[in-house]
């Protein structure tokens, strides 16, 4: 059911849980795996320049993710994308859509619904924009 998993990392501290449970699953469902991290800035996403400070510690933690997938055993690749921050949603869906994913593993801090409509929060956005099912992780 689940060949293929995306899941969007930022770096957070809500990723580590995101994480393993995309190990877990990818194991189970012996799929692949694609991690998606999606640079935010207007400057980034307007000029399509990066300065070099950004795109070397975003491509760090894309590897080292990717990496730390490859060492348990899991078939991953990596995706760099940007955009302007109310898109990062957007580009995650667009991430998965591009891939062929059945499923999106991300981590959130939990914020209620309610919150997350006036915050804006970026796992409330792949959860209402999209078609796929997401597994949610807090």
């Amino acid at each position: 059911m689940f060949e293929k998993i995306v899941t969007a990392i930022d770096g957070s501290e809500y990723d580590r849980k995101a994480l393993e449970a995309t190990k877990e699953l990818s194991k189970l469902a012996e799929a692949t795996v694609r991690v998606v991290h999606v640079r935010e800035g207007d400057f980034i996403a307007r000029a399509g320049v990066v300065p070099r400070e950004e795109h070397d510690g975003a491509s760090k933690l894309l590897d080292g993710t990717v990496d730390e997938l490859l060492a348990a055993g899991v078939k991953a690749t990596g995706s760099l994308r940007s955009s302007v921050s109310s898109l990062v949603a957007l580009e995650i869906l667009r991430e998965a859509e591009e891939y062929g994913a059945s499923v999106i593993v991300k981590g959130s801090r939990g914020v209620s619904d309610l919150k997350g409509l006036i915050v804006g929060s970026t796992t409330h956005k792949v959860l209402h924009l999209g078609n796929l099912p997401v597994l949610v992780i807090r």
